[in-house]
């Protein structure tokens, strides 16, 4: 588990991926961060300005206990999915449960918010989320530090799990989220490689190590090419385009970030018009309530999760000069708005009048008020900073880099 730290210590590291700028003039060419603020932060270090730097102390002590990492893969697992090829992601729906009325338990009943830890048993999803996080650090970490030993592990990481043919994942989630007795896969499976937008960046980050072949950047340019394919054609993906919640902008975030990724901007910017500005219209209200959010068991958690995937879509769309920040759709709703309703309960979480059956964790609203100072009104947000987080602000390393 990462640990956390105080913020105070690593002010400057939280802002280097929070808002955008494309590559250029030397600028690594990442898409849901700010280019220029982590360039500046390398330029610094390589300086010697800033060796001594809690922030940095920190993130160097997190990628060297990945070097040690093994390298995991979707072939780990002992399962083996319908299509019989260990390659194929597999995973089980969390929330879906045996039912206590039938004498096996078959078909699973659905328990909103409350994880079956069955679905433990099988290791994909856990592989794919610490191949994210430790490809994240490790890149980070060489691109500041200029260290070769940490793009050489986060090389080695994306080698096995992308473009190894004995270990890679095959690009497709057909049987993601299943559920006993009920389907193979869903498309709101898709959601388990939400994270996909922080390894697009982080490769990113290693495009000048000599650690990273360009043969590997080539290969692992076509698996996202195929990937994509499946998003806009299979079954799950077109089933996932049409969620009204936040898996719909989550699916979002990975078309356009996968697209940005493959050089096809004037794509994601279509697909930003057409479909992104739809989704505003639907899920958020006049008044700043996602009403898909607030019929779930824990609504605070998730009105935060879909709020993150809209900040992180505005950060996209600012890639290809798109305004989604201050877009106001046909209902009247924004994303300002969603922000503006939610803050409130951050600070009391006793007023809020939904369901929330487990503790809220506030954490990820730090990052998103750091941004809506720049993107809406200092003043407003920064005051809102010292009201949520007077002392102590302590955010997860994710948040950062």
């Amino acid at each position: 588990m990462i640990k956390t730290i105080d913020t105070k210590n690593f002010s400057l590291l939280l802002l280097v991926l929070a808002t955008s700028l494309f590559g250029q003039n030397g600028l690594p060419k990442i898409y849901s961060g700010d280019a220029q603020k982590i360039f500046s932060l390398r330029k610094a270090y390589l300086n010697g300005e800033l060796k001594n730097e809690n922030a940095i102390k920190y993130l160097k002590r997190q990628a060297d206990k990945l070097l040690s990492m093994t390298p995991l893969s979707v072939t780990d697992k002992e399962q083996i999915p319908p299509s019989g090829d260990k390659h194929d992601y597999m995973s089980m729906g969390k929330y879906w449960w045996p039912d206590p009325n039938t004498k096996d338990g078959l078909p699973y009943i659905r328990k909103d918010g409350e994880v079956n830890p069955e679905v433990k048993g099988i290791s994909d999803a856990t592989n794919i989320g610490k191949t994210i996080s430790a490809v994240e650090v490790l890149s980070t970490a060489f691109y500041i530090t200029n260290d070769s030993k940490y793009s050489f592990k986060a090389s080695q990481i994306l080698h096995v799990m992308f473009i190894d043919e004995k270990s890679k994942m095959n690009p497709n989630l057909n049987y993601a989220q299943f559920v006993p007795c009920r389907n193979e896969g869903r498309g709101s499976g898709i959601i388990d490689v939400h994270g996909f937008y922080r390894l697009i960046d982080a490769i990113s980050l290693l495009e000048n190590a000599n650690e990273w072949m360009k043969d590997d950047d080539t290969k692992i340019r076509s698996w996202f090419e195929e990937y994509l394919l499946w998003l806009q054609t299979s079954k799950n993906g077109l089933a996932e385009a049409k969620a009204k919640n936040n898996h719909g902008t989550w699916y979002d975030v990975q078309i356009v970030s996968i697209l940005l990724f493959l050089d096809r901007s004037n794509e994601a910017k279509s697909y930003l018009e057409s479909v992104s500005k739809k989704r505003i219209d639907l899920q958020i209200k006049e008044d700043g309530k996602q009403l898909e959010e607030l019929k779930r068991t824990k609504a605070m958690s998730y009105t935060l999760f879909n709020l993150k995937a809209y900040f992180k879509l505005s950060v996209l769309a600012d890639k290809v000069g798109l305004d989604l920040w201050n877009y106001n759709g046909k209902n009247g709703g924004s994303i300002r708005k969603a922000l503006d309703y939610f803050l409130p309960f951050v600070q009391d979480s006793t007023k809020w009048e939904y369901q929330q059956i487990e503790s809220f964790k506030n954490d990820d609203v730090y990052p998103l008020l750091v941004i809506a100072k720049k993107k809406y009104d200092e003043k407003t947000y920064g005051d809102w900073i010292r009201k949520i987080f007077p002392d102590n602000i302590k955010i997860s390393i994710p948040n950062f880099l």
